[in-house]
């Protein structure tokens, strides 16, 4: 299998194909960092989890601990699949030469939306749990 950015001369379609392997490349980047910082915002409540002691206060706490799990042991893992297996399939496109399969631009496509919108979901996520923990400062 050949690697999407290796140099050749057999490139179809060059510059659309490369410009969507370095947006995947990007999201795989993001997702590492994503995992990151959740690492930290696992430490964030861990440290400041007992300052609160209303109901409501332990309420969004378990909310956030249940977000920050399901993100990053489930969602994170199953984009970073996703991405990984589109990169695969395009290394498949670069090397066999076949237009014709366009459903790997449609997926592309998906793809990206799906990426678009978990990242306005991790920043939501995030301004509110720095707006919780302020709380606790």
């Amino acid at each position: 299998m050949i690697s999407a950015a290796s140099v050749t001369t057999n490139y179809i379609l060059q510059p659309s194909l490369l410009e969507k392997h370095r947006r995947t490349l990007n999201w795989l980047s993001a997702t590492l960092l994503w995992q990151r910082e959740f690492n930290f915002f696992q430490k964030l409540l861990d440290q400041y989890a007992s300052k609160f002691t209303a109901v409501e206060d332990k309420k969004q706490i378990d909310h956030f601990q249940n977000l920050l799990i399901y993100y990053k042991n489930e969602l994170i893992v199953d984009l970073r699949k996703k991405l990984r297996d589109h990169e695969t399939r395009l290394a498949d496109m670069l090397q066999t030469k076949d237009e014709t399969k366009t459903e790997y631009f449609k997926e592309h496509d998906a793809i990206m939306q799906e990426l678009e919108s978990f990242n306005n979901a991790f920043t939501e996520y995030k301004e509110n749990l720095f707006g919780f923990i302020e709380r606790a400062m």
